[in-house]
């Protein structure tokens, strides 16, 4: 009886840490893919419905230790859904650039539209809390629901267009 309870003990001690670390699993650029994906499909099922999972903090589309996250904006560059920052919701973003004067806003609705796979756009963006720029790749993809079309993406730090072609060779890399 001493030795099941022990078995049955540090069974769930294992468990517990193995459970432990799938909620701290680092941040990728694959799950930056897939999380866009799975939100894209959730939108086509749910349409804006779908926001409320996509912005729940214990959700699955917060993820990669809270670094990763899924935003969604329309095919205007406007904000639609932004988890992290709700102050961008509704924000027109179509001019914002990055330091080399790319428009991450438009080449994400480029790439999201002329892709029906998806795509990757690299450009600089300081990290929360940080001045500076760094480098980010963000995936994108798009989602229709209910005659509207939605851009979905997600994106990554201090990963730049070269890591992603070497890891993704298959997908689209806009870069400008």
């Amino acid at each position: 009886m001493v030795k099941k309870s022990l078995i049955v003990f540090f069974g769930l001690i294992i468990a517990f840490c193995f459970a432990g670390n799938g909620f701290t699993e680092p941040l990728t650029a694959q799950m930056c893919k897939e999380k866009a994906i799975a939100a894209g499909k959730l939108i086509e099922q749910n349409g804006e419905k779908a926001f409320e999972t996509l912005k729940d903090p214990n959700g699955e589309f917060i993820f990669g230790d809270g670094q990763g996250y899924v935003w969604v904006q329309d095919l205007d560059a406007k904000m639609i859904m932004h988890p992290i920052k709700p102050s961008l919701d509704g924000k027109a973003l179509s001019g914002l650039k990055d330091s080399n004067g790319v428009l991450f806003f438009v080449a994400f609705n480029e790439i999201a539209e002329e892709n029906p796979a998806g795509g990757w756009v690299a450009y600089q963006w300081p990290k929360p809390g940080e001045k500076g720029e760094s480098s980010k790749v963000s995936f994108v993809i798009l989602a229709k629901h209910g005659g509207t079309d939605y851009v979905v993406g997600s994106g990554i730090y201090d990963v730049t267009a070269d890591d992603i072609k070497k890891q993704f060779p298959s997908d689209v890399v806009y870069e400008d």
